[in-house]
């Protein structure tokens, strides 16, 4: 895949080019659906095919006190779009200006100098100033600009439309199981790993603490995944809170994980980790020792569960 910050980059000889328009955040089921399409469309036209994006989000321009924290860093994006087949990503810087374009103006000066053949959008579209535009504005403009539009239905998981505010909201409840469903993937945070007070190795469980990329941090509580490192995967329990039995007075949650089975430094590391189940809320135990039997027990159900862990992401 390709990676361009306007169309203007794009290479003037393209073949039938089909977009897919949005900030695709999460790249969620739904998605994935309009991805799909795009992908299928484009073999089956010999074509190619985009996905128009923006940088930052429209809401740190336009209400930066708004602004949801995003499910994705920008290089996570990336290695989805170009694991779903996509040929070209077109990064649109999101600038003042380009807020106060209206629907006419951004279809004309940001879609159809290029020769757009199609553009393939969700049934829940909108753009241009405040939102104006909609997938009927699309439609009525493509006789102008000659494109065709293609309507993805909105999806469903157990009757609740997919969505990357809805998902963003589970995740901040813990519900970290429904998540992977919405996503397809479990939710996954990076970040390298920095040195801690190795409290965790003083009681016989030592954790690597993280320093995230993600803006989004799942609630506190212990979870079951996966930790990458250096190619290698290893099943891991992963605490995120105030450690409120050791840290009386933090002020803010630490992500720290114990990797099962795993021996070597990692300070200093990129650490991928995986939340695939919550095995409970933080609490505050009366004494070391029942925190350290506590302990145990979540990484016996974590082995338990080792083989839905490694599955989880395909």
């Amino acid at each position: 895949m390709k990676i361009v910050e306007s169309l203007s980059q794009l290479p003037a000889s393209l073949k039938y080019p089909v977009m897919a328009i949005g900030f695709f955040d999460g790249i969620h089921i739904g998605h994935q659906r309009i991805l799909h399409q795009l992908t299928n469309r484009a073999r089956e036209k010999g074509g190619t095919s985009l996905v128009l994006t923006f940088h930052p989000h429209p809401q740190k321009i336009i209400s930066p006190g708004d602004a949801p924290p995003l499910l994705l860093t920008l290089r996570q994006k990336e290695e989805l779009l170009q694991a779903l087949g996509i040929d070209f990503m077109v990064r649109l810087p999101f600038t003042r200006e380009l807020s106060l374009k209206q629907p006419a103006e951004f279809v004309e000066q940001c879609l159809c100098c290029y020769g757009i053949r199609e553009i393939h959008v969700g049934s829940n579209f909108r753009f241009g100033h405040k939102r104006s535009g909609d997938l009927q504005t699309l439609r009525d403009l493509s006789g102008k600009f000659k494109y065709e539009v293609f309507e993805v239905p909105q999806v469903t998981f157990r009757a609740v439309s997919v969505s990357s505010t809805k998902i963003r909201g589970f995740i901040r409840q813990g519900k970290l199981a429904l998540v992977k469903h919405l996503l397809n993937r479990p939710y996954e945070i990076r970040g390298h790993v920095v040195r801690g007070d190795r409290r965790g190795t003083a009681i016989g469980f030592p954790t690597a603490n993280l320093d995230p990329e993600n803006e989004l941090i799942p609630a506190n509580g212990v979870y079951a995944g996966c930790a990458a490192v250096e190619g290698s995967r290893s099943l891991c329990v992963t605490n995120v809170g105030l450690r409120p039995t050791v840290d009386v007075d933090r002020e803010g949650p630490v992500v720290e994980t114990h990797l099962i089975d795993y021996s070597g430094e990692l300070y200093g590391k990129k650490l991928r980790l995986d939340f695939v189940v919550r095995l409970r809320s933080e609490k505050k135990f009366k004494n070391i020792s029942t925190l350290k039997r506590q302990i145990g027990n979540d990484i016996r159900r974590t082995r338990t569960l080792g083989g839905k862990l490694l599955t989880a992401r395909k």
